[in-house]
């Protein structure tokens, strides 16, 4: 109950040539994501949404990860089978289901699966890992599926991590050379730490059987976030409660599974509690890590706001001690989001209650933590009701595409939720309609969306959609 209470405080809802020399998987992934998929927009036919999934009983959390053809390979909880399962489905550059109509089962032991998360296999296809019950306590697996749908890793997934204790809140990124590496948090010890595996092509793991430690020290961390460093090795930012105060700490581990740095780097260890990190790559091999934080607030647990850090890659913190101030204004600010500005900064999305409501802002900070746009923030959504869980992918033109839930049509007893989605220029100008366009708006309630870059200044969004009998899987491509 603890670890659940303090996780909601931070989060009202609980998601990367040619050369004589190799380039180094990290700028690889750099580069790859600061530049369109396509050079001409691909045809995405439907314009209305698209069912993924509409099979018995509910479907819930969806991932994706783009196929390296224009379309996206989705996964997510499915509970046709009577317990909840984890399935698939790609959906190429049409909007079209490229496998069997409402997916394929990527594990249907008859024990639960959950929260799944997704990667590219860097060879068209993906890798999935989840939280797994069917040894007692939740445990993760991970399965990898080629482009044609086919399980490469065996019938129901290889093990990532099967210690007796408990496993939760699974990170993934890809480890560069086709394979996966996991961060979660783990309970062995007594205590919640933050753990870390390698998981090769071939689904053989790299490091230790069932992890190694990133930080097992005294008292709990959470909400591990986890980035490449450019060496096919990556850094890991989480929030701890070690000591009275909760703080922002780092740690880098190499492709060997080694810890870089002597011990974990001190991001943010101000007076009052900071909690929720994001983090995103600075092209160089360190990071920008953002957070909420409560050394303003008087009474800790009301107003937060939001804090960035420049980390390099030798573990030095760059700008001033404990971070520089996102925004000023002393108004709540949480739900942070990231991602680079192809340019050696970043971009960053928030909810912010400035206006009574809680509205959507986004700033840009470039390498020296100075602030690009207005010193307040660029207003995104300021429309009235309710708009949270803002996230951004690259436009793939040195701006950011914003999408989020969106309660401008939730009044009285009825509630309508929606997904809304705007286009920010690289000088903080919105390219859209004001106060975004829709995504999706049918009746009934979306939840928990997800979206890539899909270029030409588009997204791909994919979320749970309750409009039917119970919720299905539903996509949509914004532009």
């Amino acid at each position: 109950m603890f670890v659940s209470d303090c996780s909601s405080m931070f989060n009202c809802s609980r998601l990367r040539f040619s050369s004589c020399k190799p380039i180094p998987y990290g700028l690889l992934l750099f580069l790859l994501f600061i530049t369109p998929l396509s050079i001409a927009q691909p045809e995405w036919l439907p314009t209305e949404n698209v069912p993924v999934c509409t099979a018995e009983n509910a479907q819930y959390f969806p991932v994706l990860t783009t196929d390296g053809e224009d379309g996206v390979i989705v996964a997510w909880r499915d509970a046709r089978n009577g317990n909840y399962d984890i399935y698939a489905q790609r959906v190429n550059s049409k909007g079209e289901m490229s496998w069997t109509p409402n997916g394929i089962a990527v594990c249907e032991h008859e024990a639960p699966q959950s929260s799944p998360a997704i990667v590219s296999d860097l060879a068209g296809g993906a890798i999935i890992v989840w939280g797994d019950t069917r040894n007692g306590t939740q445990d993760s697996y991970a399965q990898r599926i080629n482009a044609n749908g086919e399980e490469l890793w065996g019938p129901d997934g290889i093990e990532v991590c099967t210690d007796a204790a408990l496993q939760n809140d699974f990170i993934v990124i890809p480890d560069g050379n086709g394979g996966v590496v996991v961060a979660w948090e783990d309970w062995r010890a007594g205590n919640q730490d933050i753990y870390v595996q390698k998981i090769s092509a071939e689904g053989e793991a790299i490091w230790k059987k069932n992890g190694i430690p990133v930080y097992s020290g005294e008292g709990n961390q959470y909400d591990p976030v986890i980035i490449s460093d450019a060496e096919d090795g990556f850094i890991v930012v989480w929030w701890d409660i070690s000591t009275p105060d909760w703080n922002i700490f780092a740690q880098r581990i190499d492709s060997e599974g080694n810890k870089v740095w002597d011990s974990p780097i001190p991001v943010c260890t101000a007076q009052g509690n900071q909690g929720a990190p994001t983090i995103v790559t600075d092209g160089n091999g360190g990071a920008f890590c953002v957070w909420s934080d409560y050394r303003n607030d008087p009474n800790f647990f009301t107003k937060a706001q939001l804090y960035a850090q420049h980390i390099a890659a030798d573990g030095t913190t760059l700008w001033e001690k404990d971070g520089i101030p996102i925004c000023e204004l002393p108004v709540n600010q949480q739900q942070a989001n990231c991602i680079s500005d192809g340019e050696g900064g970043f971009i960053v999305v928030w909810w912010d209650d400035r206006d009574v409501f809680a509205d959507i802002y986004a700033q840009r900070v470039n390498v020296q933590g100075k602030i690009l746009w207005n010193k307040t923030g660029v207003p995104v959504c300021t429309e009235g009701g309710v708009q949270q869980v803002p996230m951004l992918v690259s436009d793939g033109a040195g701006g950011a595409i914003a999408y989020w839930l969106d309660y401008r049509m939730d009044f009285g007893d009825t509630t309508e939720d929606a997904i809304y989605a705007q286009r920010i220029s690289a000088e903080g100008a919105p390219l859209w309609k004001e106060n975004g366009v829709p995504v999706c708006t049918a009746n009934k309630e979306q939840i928990t969306p997800k979206g890539v870059s899909a270029g030409g200044g588009s997204a791909i969004v994919v979320w749970s959609d309750a409009r039917g009998d119970d919720y299905d899987i539903y996509i949509h491509r914004v532009h």
